[in-house]
């Protein structure tokens, strides 16, 4: 599987998050977000999510679709427990922080990044009548 390629490092697929172990066990999420199954309805589209670019990633805590886990190290633990079945060990941790730190960088000027949005995004059912 390859999940953050090509030339953002990941950004242009979906994903399954925890193939291995659900993933709020691991990340303290305060509530358990089904991800795109919530929009799909779609047995298969449980607990999947937009693969999120890497680069920059240092530059972008906290982590995960709801902002759970704070520290890029943290992070990396969980993706190795849930998404890799692996503990990972502190020099694993270390040379996997060092490489995302390595993909910071400028944006480019003329770069636009459109946000995904679910369709839920544009109910008004929340929204004020006058």
């Amino acid at each position: 599987m390859s999940c953050h390629n090509g030339v953002g490092v990941g950004g242009s697929s979906f994903q399954k998050f925890g193939i291995f172990e659900e993933y709020w066990k691991h990340t303290g999420s305060p509530t358990i977000d089904e991800g795109r199954f919530a929009a799909t309805q779609e047995p298969a589209d449980k607990y999947v999510f937009k693969v999120p670019s890497l680069r920059n990633v240092a530059m972008t805590p906290p982590y995960f679709h709801d902002g759970s886990v704070a520290t890029l190290p943290q992070a990396i633990r969980v993706m190795g427990k849930i998404q890799l079945g692996k503990m990972l060990n502190d020099q694993e941790v270390r040379n996997l922080t060092a490489f995302l730190n390595s993909l910071t960088g400028e944006q480019p000027t003329n770069f636009v990044s459109e946000p995904v949005l679910m369709p839920q995004a544009f109910s008004t059912s929340h929204a004020e009548s006058n």
